[in-house]
Parts: structure tokens; sequence; C-alpha cells
């Protein structure tokens, strides 16, 4: 029997690896016929186990949503009255807002973007006016104070993202106001759940149809990234900060020269910072780049021959090693067809399984599936899907997704520095067992979202790393080289 199942696994494996395929998500999501944009979805997260999208959609079928929606196993359900603007005269004047980034933060789901209003009985209700940023507190849609004076913003709002226990913006606004202020912004707003704070005044000169501001953020080394559309912050020359920078506890630092066009997204994969976007060279051209980058440190390095075109999010698949990217790309830039999403081993770009026929905006990898939402009809080449779809393993019959907090580990494998890192959660506590469970070393870190971990002193092999966080316990497996 053992010599059955030794002889059997090899052959099951590539099933398991490569029978991946397209699926649509029920009816997708759209706007009226006549609307230009025929529906977006431009982010896909999971709130209390649930896949969540956001974006500029009325419906799925004959069900409305406003922009908002949850998968419930066989179809998307809406979330309350979602969200809206009473003064919208797009797609025929229907009221449809957007939400152009969900993030939780304190136990809640907030949603930002061209939002006027949130929930509430019906569209328009007073007591439901909000001002670019909306929260869900799992029954309904709410402003961040209640009116007639509802905390927010005056303007677009875009990438909300949690860093030291607050909730960052990147946006085109000027003014945010709370309940006991109003505070001048630029380009990047900071709420502690009770007020808004100035992080820096941001300002450009790409063309940008005067939206110089941060578009993406992530946490490296436990220091906030921001990308975006602008190149000059606190009045500094334009090109000091292009595209790209860092927050140092309280000051702002260029990395390195910068890019010649914005930055859409921002992740970090191997240990180094990727960003995407329109841009295609350094600040001053001297290096070719092809809308997407890496840093390793001290300065940004092509992607292998990057993409044809604007890249617009990023998502990784951390037990492969796998980056995704998405955009408006058609193909790689040494001319491999991918149609507007590409995957990235670490030396190679890579189709995936034929791609979509329109621009995609938002990527989440969870449970071994690629969720992909975008301005597209068909994906895989014949597969219908509206605006949302996966890659991966059905969709149908999937009500929850796993609670597993997204961690990366890399290099995996590794020969002394082991970089964790998460987006989601703060990490307290690791520790490391070899294969036989015995313990080997551990480490209490206390609030932090990004640690390296030196395994020098450990022999080569194979080991598992327990990485305890504020929202559970992950277990993962590691080579040592």
């Amino acid at each position: 029997m053992k010599k059955l199942l030794f002889i059997l696994i090899p052959f099951f494996l590539p099933i398991m690896l490569f029978g991946q395929q397209w699926y649509s998500m029920g009816a997708g999501v759209t706007t009226s016929p006549t609307d230009f944009y025929r529906g977006r979805v431009y982010c896909i997260t999971t709130f209390e186990g649930k896949l969540t999208i956001g974006g500029y959609f009325k419906a799925s079928n004959s069900t409305v949503l406003n922009s908002t929606g949850r998968w419930d196993g066989a179809q998307w359900q809406p979330m309350g009255k979602g969200v809206w603007s009473p003064t919208s005269t797009v797609g025929g004047g229907d009221s449809i807002g957007s939400a152009g980034g969900l993030a939780e933060y304190n136990g809640k789901l907030f949603a930002c973007g061209g939002i006027d209003g949130a929930g509430g009985s019906y569209i328009n209700d007073p007591t439901h006016f909000a001002s670019s940023i909306a929260k869900w507190d799992t029954t309904d849609w709410y402003p961040l104070t209640p009116p007639p004076a509802p905390s927010g913003v005056n303007a677009l709002t875009f990438a909300p993202f949690v860093y030291h226990n607050n909730l960052y913006f990147g946006g085109s606004f000027s003014l945010a106001f709370d309940a006991t202020d109003t505070v001048v912004v630029s380009g990047v707003a900071k709420w502690n759940d009770t007020t808004f704070k100035n992080v820096g005044n941001f300002a450009g000169d790409f063309n940008s149809f005067g939206m110089w501001s941060a578009k993406a953020f992530v946490n490296y080394n436990d220091t906030l990234i921001a990308g975006g559309f602008f190149t000059s912050i606190n009045g500094s020359p334009y090109g000091a900060y292009s595209g790209i920078a860092g927050l140092y506890d309280t000051t702002w630092k260029a990395l390195g020269l910068g890019f010649n066009d914005g930055v859409y997204a921002l992740t970090v994969f191997n240990g180094e910072i990727y960003a995407g976007g329109a841009f295609t060279h350094t600040r001053n051209n001297s290096v070719a780049l092809n809308h997407i980058a890496k840093w390793n440190g001290t300065q940004w390095q092509p992607v292998g021959a990057g993409l044809n075109d604007t890249v617009r999010a990023f998502t990784i698949d951390s037990v492969n090693n796998i980056l995704y990217a998405g955009g408006h790309f058609i193909q790689t830039g040494s001319g491999l067809t991918v149609n507007h999403l590409a995957s990235w081993d670490g030396s190679n770009w890579s189709g995936v399984s034929g791609g979509t026929n329109g621009n995609v905006y938002a990527l989440y990898y969870k449970d071994s599936s690629l969720y992909v939402g975008g301005s597209f009809t068909q994906v895989g080449g014949s597969v219908p899907a509206s605006c949302i779809a996966v890659w991966g393993h059905s969709p149908l019959g999937v009500e929850e997704l796993s609670e597993e907090n997204e961690i990366n580990i890399s290099p995996n494998p590794c020969t002394s520095q082991l970089q964790i890192s998460s987006n989601e959660t703060v990490i307290k506590e690791i520790q490391i067992t070899n294969v036989l469970g015995e313990f080997m070393q551990s480490s209490v870190i206390g609030n932090s979202s990004s640690v390296t971990f030196d395994v020098s002193n450990l022999t080569n092999g194979i080991y598992f790393i327990q990485i305890k966080t504020e929202k559970g316990t992950t277990n993962k497996k590691f080579i040592k080289q």
C-alpha cells in the first residue's frame, strides 16, 4: 500500500496544481446599459469571512447593490442601501456612489471613494449623509460621525490603509472634518477613529487632473510607504518625491529617484517593495522600468521586461511565492500576450489562463483562488464574467473564506534572515519548530506588522513557524539553506 501511495501522489500533484480554471461569480455586477463606465470593481477584500467588493456598479441582475456587495456562495447580496450620491448624473442620474477602497479598522469595514451618503432607510436619507468615507458596522452603513456635520473629507478618497492603529487615506481632498475641527489636509489624511490629522501636504507636476495624491500604501519594515501622483511634499521642489515616499517617524523621505509618472499599486514581495503604475522610467528617464519596479534598498530596478501599459493592482500567493499584477496592459515588455493579468515567480512573467478582455483594477488571493475585479465582460477567452471572476476553485457554495491572516514570509528558501510581514494585522510572537515538532527558537515581537527574524543558527532543512497576531495564529513552512 505504501508503494502504491508513493506512485500515485506524483500523478495527482499536477492535477491539484494545474487543475485551476476560470469561474464567473453569479451575474457579476453592472450599471445601466447606457452608462459609459458599464460597471467597475475597484476593490476586493474579506470582512467577517465574507468576500466583499466595492466599485462603481448598480446591481447584480435585479438585486440592487449600489457599489458594495457580499458573496453568499451563489450570488451577490446587498449591504443595506450601499453607498450613494444623490446628486449623481452619471448612469442616467441613478444615484450611484463609488467605493474606491475597502479596509477593516477597529472591527468595522470602511469604504471610501465618491460617497455622499451610505446606508439608511432610503437613498438621500438625511441621517446617513457622508463625506467621501463611510463605515459598515455589520448591519448598515453609517457616516464616520452623525449628521448634520458628518466627519470625512471634501473630495474623492482612495486606498484606506491601517498603520500603527490609525487609518490612512489618499485623495484629492484639501480639507477634513471631524466632530471638533476642520483640518487642512492635502493628498493624505490620518484618522484615529475620532479625529483627522495632517501628515504632509502633497502636490505634483504629473498630468493627473489635479489629483496629486497618494493612491496606494504598504508597510515595509515598519515604515509607511505611500505611492501616487505626487512629486512634492510640504513645499519641496517638484521631483523631490516622484510618485513614492516613506514616512519615517514624522518625516517623509524620498526613495531614490522615484518615477516619471504616477503609482497605483504597492506591495512587498521577497523582501522588496514592488511598485506598479503609469510610469515607464525613473524620474530622470535613466532606467527603463515599464510600469513595474522593485526597490532593493538603494535603487529602483526593472522586474524582468516589465509590462506594456499601466499596472493597477497586486496580490500575492504566499504559499507558492507568486506575485500577480493586473491593469491596462496586454503584453509583457518582451511581447508575451497576458491580457491584463500576469504572474511573476521572481524570475519570469507568465499569463494567467487567457486573462481578461478588459482592464483589471482589483486582485485578491485567498484559499488557493485568485479573485479578479475590473471592467471586463469575459475571462479566459470564453467565460462570461461581468466585472468580477475567480481563477482557481469554483465559488459556488463558498459562503465564507478562511479566517487565516494574510502573513507573508520571504525569502523562502532563506539562508540567514527571514522577513515576516502582514498588511492586515500586528505580529506579536514567533515560534519555530523542526519537522519533529521540537522547539528551536522564539521571539516576543510586541506590536509590529513587519519583522526580520534571524535564522542563521538553524541547520539546513525544513521548519515550521507559528506566528501569533492580534487576530489569531498562522502556521507556515519554510526551508533553511
